[in-house]
């Protein structure tokens, strides 16, 4: 079955709510239910991966279930999720390219038994021609072959090649950081020390990315560097303080600021999360949030840089708090749906 062409410009915007999959308009304040029956959405732990396009106008998810992996897409707005595709194993993220022609991913089958890695592949699947193609694909049948666990971590700014991070499986190892090349498959190491940071690390806007580095002990501060076309870093420096703990990242769509996650630990192991903004040209951080009630998580910017999109959660609880927008022109803070967490905002204007 063909895959539906979307009638219109795209959405802005698609967030958890529940089990379910919404998008909106953030100039009407129009929600849609765009899909349900997600497995693990809208709780604290995360759940079926799904991605929304650069432009807006196709939403990527994976139903995992029973030793499967299912891959569909929806036409947005208004549109249905199609399966183009099933697998056996699962998949855990999705990548769009930059250019929102392609959906990276990887596939993992495990034993049932023992939870042994079995077979790890990349894949991407090619929306406009709807053709899969295996970037790589290794099979682990000997007990006394290292077994490397895959992780996707982005694509290269200009599409040509991907960040991926292999490790040994089942261990502590934090894993290599390589490129794999888009064309060809073929491996390029970037580095043993670095890794991309959780969010949108990678900036196409000015071909720069942000990194952690291996564990420091307490301390997670956060790195931004140069990225050639075929992955290569280098002008990596410090781009948060150094005592801190970031999580998740966005960069703004022009590549001029950073939103992050800044965690501060707290008493019985629990941390307190509010957002900063961070530049890369050396002016301070600026805390944008405050609100001891809540932490917030995941921050996306809007497509016109003028808005960061984020979900809150109870401080006391692991409880959703809602869908929140932090206005740059005023500087404050808007409830747009009670229920919501965990946005995806386009990254282009339309």
């Amino acid at each position: 079955m063909a895959l539906a062409t979307p009638s219109g410009p795209g959405v802005d915007l698609v967030y958890e709510r529940g089990n379910e999959l919404w998008s909106l308009a953030l100039a009407t304040r129009d929600a849609r239910r765009v899909a349900e029956g997600l497995q693990g959405s809208g709780t604290f732990d995360m759940g079926d991966p799904w991605a929304l396009a650069p432009d807006g106008r196709y939403l990527a998810l994976v139903r995992n279930a029973e030793g499967q992996a299912a891959l569909s897409f929806v036409a947005l707005p208004g549109g249905r999720p199609q399966v183009v595709a099933r697998y056996p194993g699962r998949i855990d993220a999705l990548y769009w390219s930059h250019d929102a022609a392609q959906v990276a991913f990887v596939i993992n089958r495990r034993d049932e038994r023992t939870g042994d890695l079995l077979e790890a592949s990349l894949r991407l699947y090619n929306v406009a021609r709807q053709r899969e193609v295996t970037l790589y694909q290794e099979t682990f049948t000997d007990p006394s072959t290292v077994r490397q666990e895959m992780w996707l971590e982005g694509w290269v700014p200009g599409n040509g090649a991907l960040y991926v991070a292999q490790a040994m499986d089942r261990t502590d190892d934090p894993g290599t950081l390589y490129a794999l090349d888009a064309a060809s498959g073929q491996f390029r190491l970037i580095s043993s020390d670095y890794s991309l940071k959780g969010g949108q690390a990678v900036s196409p806007a000015v071909s720069r990315v942000l990194l952690r580095g291996r564990s420091t002990g307490r301390t997670s501060p956060l790195y931004v560097a140069r990225a050639a076309p075929d992955g290569t870093l280098s002008d990596i420096a410090l781009l948060s303080p150094e005592d801190w703990i970031v999580g998740a990242v966005a960069w703004r769509p022009d590549g001029q600021e950073v939103v992050a996650e800044r965690l501060e630990a707290e008493a019985h192991g629990t941390f307190a999360g509010h957002l900063w903004l961070l530049a890369p040209g050396g002016s301070e951080p600026r805390q944008l949030t405050t609100d001891p009630s809540f932490r917030e998580e995941q921050p996306v910017w809007t497509a016109d840089g003028r808005q960061i999109i984020f979900g809150r959660w109870l401080a006391a609880q692991p409880q959703p708090a809602g869908l929140w927008a932090w206005d740059s022109s005023t500087a404050e803070v808007t409830l747009l749906d009670e229920a919501g967490v965990r946005p995806q905002a386009a990254g282009k204007v339309r």
